[in-house]
């Protein structure tokens, strides 16, 4: 280290570039001005994955981020993943989710998330958004299309590229469309001759993009990078196949048990492992979205959102300022009534380069 007769601090290079990853996507924002070589480094590619892997691998979440949108006609609201699984008081400080058009938009549905970036659509077109830079890109438009029915969006990792999937009724035929950040264009893909499109809730994993089958003990899955289908069948019998999900990186699947009475969670690592059983939930719209470090896991309950302590079998509802045993839980006329939740960490990631 440096110091000059006016005071100046002076840090090595390789000292800023340790120190600048680590901090938030707000201040590398204004950080951009600071110098000519600032900015340059933080824009760079390699600064941008460093920063986004310190920012998944950071255990306590900081840079993590979650959106509540009561339903498509309602702008979305978000808070730090953080205040919530740590966080002293059971009130959710919400804040309006960047608009990434700048304008006051309704009917817009987020349909997946990767890296940082939001894929989300309405009825005229599909747009990839990073909500932390409000920076976004309208894809190219599918022509020729009467309806746009399942969706998904997911990144290769092995060779950069972000694709988006969707299903679409193009003239009378049920046809699947991926948009590669490679060639910036559509291209139409082969589906199967018994394919099940209408299960809209689609998630990303490990390189391919992953849907219940319908109601069958099946889960379907996309390979983003060969742009092959695959099948994965349930093995749990006495058990009611609900939603896909992610948890902790890991595929996972909401199962209703009619024994317990109660939901378990699957994720699937070499094999499938329950790894928590939800007892006296009277309705889980989606699979926990989140577990933290002590083991609480972040729940849709019904029209409730909150966190379920899985060691003491408790409850603490987020739309109140209670905390009770999960038996007494009951929907309530003023619970902030929930259509979707969804979990995106805070990156640089410019949708302009994709």
């Amino acid at each position: 280290m440096e110091i000059e007769s006016s005071n100046q601090i002076h840090l090595p290079k390789e000292i800023i570039e340790e120190i600048l990853p680590r901090l938030p996507v707000k201040s590398l924002l204004r950080f951009r001005c600071v110098s000519k070589s600032w900015g340059s480094l933080i824009v760079s590619k390699i600064f941008v994955k460093k920063h986004h892997q310190n920012s998944m691998n950071n255990p306590s979440f900081p840079q993590q981020r979650v959106i509540i949108q009561k339903n498509s006609d309602e702008w979305p609201m978000q808070c730090s993943l953080m205040s919530i699984l740590s966080g002293p008081t059971n009130t959710i400080p919400l804040s309006p989710l960047a608009d990434p058009t700048n304008t006051t938009v309704t009917g817009y549905e987020i349909r997946g998330c990767c890296n940082g970036l939001l894929c989300i659509r309405n009825d005229e077109n599909i747009q990839l958004w990073n909500p932390s830079t409000r920076i976004s890109k309208k894809l190219p438009e599918i022509y020729n299309v009467d309806f746009i029915d399942q969706l998904g969006f997911g990144w290769v990792e092995s060779i950069d590229e972000y694709k988006v999937f969707v299903i679409v009724d193009d003239s009378n035929s049920i046809v699947g469309k991926v948009y590669s950040s490679k060639t910036k264009a559509w291209k139409t893909i082969e589906l199967f001759s018994d394919f099940v499109h209408h299960w809209p809730l689609v998630v990303f994993v490990g390189g391919k993009l992953y849907w219940k089958n319908g109601l069958e003990k099946v889960i379907n899955f996309l390979d983003l990078k060969s742009e092959v289908f695959g099948r994965i069948e349930l093995p749990f019998d006495q058990e009611v196949y609900g939603f896909v999900g992610v948890l902790g990186g890991f595929l996972c699947v909401l199962c209703f048990n009619y024994q317990i009475r109660g939901y378990r969670v699957w994720v699937m690592k070499e094999s499938w492992e329950k790894v928590v059983t939800l007892s006296h939930l009277l309705e889980l719209l989606q699979p926990p979205l989140v577990k933290g470090l002590n083991g609480d896991i972040l729940v849709n309950c019904g029209s409730i959102l909150g966190v379920y302590n899985c060691r003491d079998n408790v409850f603490r509802d987020l739309s109140y300022c209670s905390c009770y045993q999960v038996t007494r839980i009951s929907c309530h006329k003023d619970c902030v009534g929930l259509f979707s939740h969804d979990a995106y960490v805070e990156s640089l990631v410019s949708p302009e380069d994709l």
